[in-house]
């Protein structure tokens, strides 16, 4: 395994993790994204397309101007950060030892099938990343929780944050603050519950830090919780890991990406008949779409081919994520199969 500055490049001896010849979507170039790429890049992650739209209007109680603000301002925020870049290089280009040392972590779903995250406070250590590599770990599990979240969680997720044993060295205010400006600003809508597991006297003081910068619809949805009871109301105790009281037996381990794993990333005539057809199947879907609205913009539940345009762009997707995406952990341990369905 070779890393750089904390960023996996090679292991095992194969060469390369991915390959180092990222392009965007639609023959476009990495400093100058068309926003049809941008939008389509987040919006076909989802098991249904709609919902990438619909969390924005969700979000802006409706108002169809501001969330189309929304919408724009995320599609730049998208472009700049090179979003897509970070999900084609992925664990490559992430911190190696957050990874490893199990900060944050899928393994289980709450009651209401949305996955829940992890996040154990007591093995980060600030000092060790820089800005950009948190906010670079944070946007790629947030794009990395979209898969996962399928099904009735319609792209939420919960968050359960473990303060077992934390101390001063843990506190990462930094973290706490990206992640927020995150979920509020250009992840709307994907937050469910947060669940916030304490043990610790240092508590106190952490919250003074972090409750002046926490959005208060965020701060709506944090729940203490104690014991394993205060966590029964969310997760069911047999979903709920051993280490929270619960009777899932979990053991997070790391298991480094390999560049076989990644091999039809390199496959560029296979990617290019993959994007094609997507291509195709997102104009199918935009046409069916214009129709169903129809010209004088009156609802018509009439009209027909939606679906079957839906369901040809989800297939799509599908089958352009392994050009555009490097495998996660997530793909080594089965928990989202190849035709996307998910396991935890």
């Amino acid at each position: 395994m070779e890393t750089v500055q904390g960023h996996l490049t090679r292991t095992r001896g194969d060469g390369p993790v991915v390959p180092a010849e990222f392009r965007p979507l639609f023959g476009g170039s990495a400093g100058a994204r068309s926003a049809r790429a941008v939008f389509w890049q987040a919006a076909a992650q989802m098991a249904d397309a709609d919902s990438w739209v619909l969390r924005f209007l969700r979000a802006r109680k409706w108002d169809v101007e501001q969330a189309m603000g929304m919408v724009r301002k995320t599609l730049q925020w998208r472009a700049g950060q090179a979003i897509d870049e970070t999900v084609y290089f992925g664990e490559a280009r992430l911190h190696h030892h957050t990874l490893d040392s199990g900060l944050a972590f899928a393994c289980t779903v709450d009651r209401l099938g949305s996955p829940v995250f992890i996040v154990r406070v007591r093995v980060n250590v600030a000092r060790n990343r820089t800005v950009q590599a948190i906010k670079r770990m944070l946007c790629w599990q947030i794009e990395t929780s979209q898969l996962l979240a399928t099904g009735p969680s319609d792209g939420r997720v919960t968050i359960l944050f473990d303060l077992s044993d934390f101390t001063r060295e843990n506190i990462d205010t930094r973290l706490v603050r990206t992640l927020i400006t995150l979920l509020t600003n250009y992840y709307p809508e994907t937050l469910g519950v947060v669940l916030v597991y304490v043990n610790s006297l240092l508590f106190g003081a952490l919250w003074a830090l972090i409750a002046p910068f926490i959005d208060p619809v965020v701060r709506a949805k944090i729940v203490m919780a104690k014991r394993p009871a205060d966590l029964a109301p969310f997760i069911d105790p047999d979903a709920l890991p051993t280490e929270f009281g619960g009777r899932k037996k979990f053991q997070y381990a790391y298991t480094p990406p390999t560049a076989a794993e990644n091999a039809r990333m390199a496959d560029a005539a296979a990617r290019d008949a993959a994007e094609a057809h997507f291509s195709t199947a997102a104009d199918a879907y935009t046409a069916a779409t214009r129709a169903w609205l129809g010209e004088d913009g009156a609802l018509d539940p009439g009209a027909c081919g939606r679906a079957a345009a839906r369901a040809a762009l989800r297939e799509a997707a599908v089958a352009l994520d392994p050009y555009i995406r490097a495998r996660t952990l997530y793909h080594r341990t089965g928990s989202i199969r190849p035709d996307h369905s998910v396991s935890l």
